[in-house]
């Protein structure tokens, strides 16, 4: 085959990597350490055409020096001709030959990935295709960046110029044993124009696979190209800000003359000022021109940067036909053995080894192609039929397809609703329904068969029982075997054994709406022996925290059970008591229990009068004019009188000896005589 060049296409970048790939293809020695001359030995090939062994080469006329013998390489020039008749010699084309001993001959995959078991037991060719593989290289590059580099085969059929992907895959998986297989064949006779064709066509699909990679080099280099654009904008911009800003300081120098001279006093004062200010507004308009015509330079330099940013992340891409090989293929019948658990059958199929592209396998009922992912199945009589042309057992696998009839009758499980046929088929003993044996178990209790929507396992030990000897929880809202339930012996209702428990004090067996546990001790406690904080449940309105016989607390009133947030401990009387029955006395405003108190006062305050003066705390008795006092076992009532203002009643705590409070004494009840 012969190849051509399309110079239009060529830039100086492509000239230049053009140049270099004929030169090291035929042995030349270049040195590139001038990028704009390159001294070259050339290949006899190339020598004998220029005349010369060695000599400079040259890209760009400018570069070239008079007297010099300097080489131009440009199209229409002696040395890139030369180039081209190398380049444009006919070539050598790959012959391969992939047959059936090369490549593995294999079964359907449909097939393999079925219930049945399937082997090849021979391959017999009819016919070989033919086709052309296409090997290029393919270089993706800015001129900022790295080049990218992709390597692509294409294989073509030049008879109908189409695209053979899987044939493609096939050779590229097993080149490296091709190629140390000496099999070539002799080269077919085929026309230049379907060459051409199959080659334009290859190009096509080169650049179908190359646009994702271009998009992607595009996508980073804008992003690049974005970045340094706008660093590019933000430093002029920065420019353009510092120039108005001298505008903007002469401007203030021109104000400041004025302000000078309307304060100047002296005439000749203000003729200097005036004098001034105009050659500051004689500079500030030349330096606006000058403003003016730095910010055109500017406006240009900007415009230029970002030209060339954008032109250094321009893609390029340079696209090479490394080789041409021709592919000759196999076809020809695929016999196979197909076997399934009740019968077997051998069939054959028209097969193409190269791309594992088989033809013949239809559902003998319905002829539709078995290898677009319908699941074959084998009827017991031999037929080969696709599932939906069949009704196959799910459990054992006995099928017969729609055009036998059938020895055995099917029914639907209840659960799958795939068939069973009469052997496999089981039937639920509580529901009475037909089911498969994937989908039924064993009542561990009463070794029944049941179908998994009439039992299930015990939430507990795991094992299966039916729906009769399961009980459901309502603790914990799951069902359980009879061995893990308990009754409540108050309640005789039944709940699993996590959550049934022993009273500590009887020993019954107690369901958790009969029971409970002591917030202090955490023993369980059957509702005859816990008591319930009875502030707690007036509160909720509902049962309150419980207690065990050892950590209940009563009100030493009224006998009520108390939590430690309703019991009070620091009011007057024995025992603890709960908020109802601490009454404060009307006189000292201390605590008590209720029953402590005679006519809402204690027994202090009923006292006074008939304590000892001596026993009266001496600070307090020099204080007032009179002094006298009631006590308690635990506090002391002192009526302190004075001679003006009014008297007080001091409370002293005769524990800690110190004074709780104090307050004026009530001016009735001392003329009346209470006091």
């Amino acid at each position: 085959m012969n190849s051509e060049v399309d110079t239009s296409i060529l830039n100086s970048v492509n000239i230049k990597r053009f140049t270099k790939t004929v030169l090291e293809n035929y042995g030349a020695e270049v040195d590139e350490s001038n990028s704009a001359k390159w001294q070259v030995t050339f290949p006899r090939e190339l020598a004998n055409r220029l005349d010369r062994e060695n000599g400079t080469l040259v890209f760009d006329p400018a570069d070239r020096e008079l007297g010099a013998g300097d080489l131009l390489v440009q199209p229409g020039t002696r040395v890139f001709s030369a180039l081209l008749d190398l380049v444009e010699q006919p070539g050598t084309v790959g012959q391969l030959r992939l047959t059936e001993d090369e490549l593995q001959v294999k079964p359907p995959l449909v097939l393999q990935e079925s219930s049945l078991s399937v082997s090849v037991t021979d391959f017999s060719k009819r016919t070989s295709d033919f086709a052309l593989a296409f090997h290029f290289q393919v270089q993706f590059e800015t001129p900022s960046s790295f080049h990218t580099e992709e390597m692509f085969s294409v294989t073509v059929d030049p008879e109908n110029g189409a695209r053979l992907p899987d044939l493609t895959a096939r050779l590229t998986a097993h080149l490296p044993q091709l190629l140390q297989q000496n099999n070539e064949h002799t080269a077919r006779d085929i026309s230049q124009r379907r060459v051409q064709q199959a080659f334009e066509e290859a190009q096509q699909a080169v650049i179908d696979r190359s646009r994702p990679i271009v998009s992607d080099i595009r996508e980073e280099a804008d992003e690049t190209a974005g970045e340094r654009i706008a660093e590019i904008s933000d430093w002029y911009e920065q420019r353009r800000s510092e120039l108005d800003s001298q505008i903007s300081e002469q401007e203030k120098e021109i104000q400041k003359w004025k302000k000078k001279r309307r304060k100047a006093r002296k005439d000749e004062t203000r003729r200097r000022y005036i004098k001034n200010r105009k050659e500051a507004e004689q500079e500030l308009e030349q330096l606006k021109g000058e403003v003016q015509e730095k910010k055109r330079e500017l406006d240009s330099e900007e415009s230029q940067e970002i030209d060339e940013v954008i032109e250094r992340n321009e893609v390029d891409i340079d696209v090479s036909l490394l080789g041409v090989t021709e592919v000759t293929y196999a076809r020809g019948t695929l016999a196979l053995k197909i076997k399934s658990s009740h019968t077997e059958q051998n069939i054959e199929v028209s097969y193409l080894p190269a791309t594992d592209d088989f033809q013949g396998l239809d559902c003998e009922v319905c002829s539709q192609d078995l290898t677009n992912g319908v699941l074959p199945q084998l009827c017991v009589n031999g037929h080969l039929v696709g599932d939906p042309c069949a009704t196959t057992c799910r459990s054992c696998g006995l099928s017969y397809c729609d055009a036998c009839e059938r020895d055995s009758t099917f029914s639907e499980c209840e659960i799958c609703w795939e068939p069973v046929c009469s052997d496999c088929r089981q039937t639920c003993s509580s529901c009475n329904s037909p089911i498969c044996a994937d989908h039924s178990e064993v009542c561990q209790a009463c070794g029944g068969t049941e179908c998994r929507l009439c039992g299930e396992a015990c939430d507990t030990c795991g094992e299966f029982h039916c729906d009769t000897h399961l009980t459901h929880c309502t603790d914990c809202d799951t069902y359980h075997c009879d061995t893990h339930t308990e009754s409540c012996d108050h309640c005789g209702s039944t709940r699993c054994q996590a959550h049934v428990r022993q009273c500590n004090e009887c020993g019954d067996s107690v369901c958790s709406d009969h029971g409970d546990a002591c917030v202090t001790c955490g023993d369980t406690l059957c509702d005859t022996h816990i008591e319930y904080c009875t502030p707690c449940s007036d509160e909720l309105e509902q049962t309150g925290r419980g207690f065990c016989g050892t950590h209940v607390v009563h009100c030493s009133v009224g006998n009520e059970a108390l939590c430690s947030e309703h019991r009070n401990m620091k009011i007057v009387g024995s025992g603890q008591v709960c908020e109802s029955h601490r009454k404060v006395c009307s006189s000292c405003d201390i605590a008590y229990a209720s029953n402590e108190l005679d006519d809402g006062w204690c027994s202090a305050c009923r006292s006074i009068g008939e304590t000892d003066t001596e026993k009266i705390p001496k600070n307090v008795v020099e204080e007032f004019r009179s002094v006298k006092a009631g006590r308690n076992e635990r506090y002391m009532v002192i009526l302190g009188k004075q001679l003006l203002g009014r008297n007080k009643l001091i409370v002293f705590d005769i524990q800690s000896d110190e004074e709780a409070h104090r307050h004026s004494a009530g001016m009735l009840k001392q003329l009346i005589g209470d006091y």
